[in-house]
């Protein structure tokens, strides 16, 4: 039997290199194929931290029952929601970078290595995210299998700006990789009025404290589209933080623009599906 080779990216201080942060909530469907693939990752030096949000379902029982030494486990004695979760898993977290993921979504084998070899080359960059795949579940409808596990491809601006920004959120956050220090030094937390659309008040943030954005353009990560995603089941919520959040922006872009980016436009320019990519991208 072959061994495993990882990546071990060495860190000056006694602490990880990376800190993996899944906010946990009724996972039970999904979360045993994410945590396999953090810990299939082809860099070993990383935690990965999940903080249940006082789920109802078996999530727990399926968390304890991986044996590995890099899982921090913790649960909330109430639900907090998912912003006061996200702060709560940073305010946990030891390493020099942080990585995001959900609770639903399967990192590839090189997605760490990848993104923290990103920032050590681009000292100037503080948080980068990735292009991901979409993927459907075998429990999903049959059509809505045929049609997404198609091989489409979201992606983003390799180096987005407030312009791009003002279009939709250019960084897809389970995607995300940042530096812990300098986020920390901006005090840049998940605002909770924002929810569900906390990540792009993140990335919006970031782009206000003067921080250097970039996406790596390959595949990183699968996004299950499930049907129960959490910005899905608060469509009306997620408008309205939407909204402000672009209002926000508007502030920042001369001239500034009279209407809001139409989203069919945005669905256009970043999906595409495989066949239509470089194989460098996939």
């Amino acid at each position: 039997m072959k061994c495993k080779k990882f990546l071990v990216v060495m860190c000056t201080n006694n602490h990880p290199c990376v800190s993996v942060l899944v906010p946990v909530y009724n996972a039970a469907p999904f979360i045993a194929a994410t945590i396999q693939a953090v810990l299939n990752q082809s860099m070993n030096d990383f935690e990965l931290i999940l903080l249940n949000d006082a789920s109802t379902d078996n999530s727990e029982e399926i968390i304890n029952s991986f044996n590995d030494k890099r899982i921090v486990y913790a649960r909330n004695k109430q639900n907090l929601g998912i912003s006061a979760t996200r702060n709560k898993l940073v305010s946990m977290a030891r390493g020099d970078y942080i990585a995001v993921l959900d609770h639903d979504d399967i990192c590839l084998p090189q997605r760490l290595e990848t993104q923290v070899r990103f920032l050590k080359e681009n000292p100037q960059i503080a948080m980068i995210g990735s292009w991901f795949e979409l993927f459907s579940p075998a429990d999903t409808p049959v059509w809505k299998r045929l049609v997404v596990n198609m091989g489409w491809v979201w992606c983003q601006p390799l180096f987005p700006d407030f312009k791009d920004a003002w279009r939709g959120n250019v960084l897809m956050h389970p995607t995300a990789m940042y530096r812990r220090a300098l986020f920390q030094k901006h005090s840049i937390r998940y605002n909770p009025d924002y929810t569900p659309a906390e990540d792009y008040d993140l990335v919006c943030q970031a782009l206000e404290a003067g921080l250097k954005l970039a996406n790596i353009p390959q595949v990183l990560l699968k996004y299950n589209l499930h049907g129960n995603n959490f910005s899905l089941r608060k469509k009306e919520q997620m408008r309205i933080a939407d909204r402000n959040i672009k209002k926000r922006i508007r502030n920042h872009i001369y001239p500034r623009p009279r209407f809001f980016y139409p989203y069919f436009l945005l669905i256009i320019q970043k999906l595409r599906l495989k066949f239509m990519m470089g194989k460098e991208n996939v």
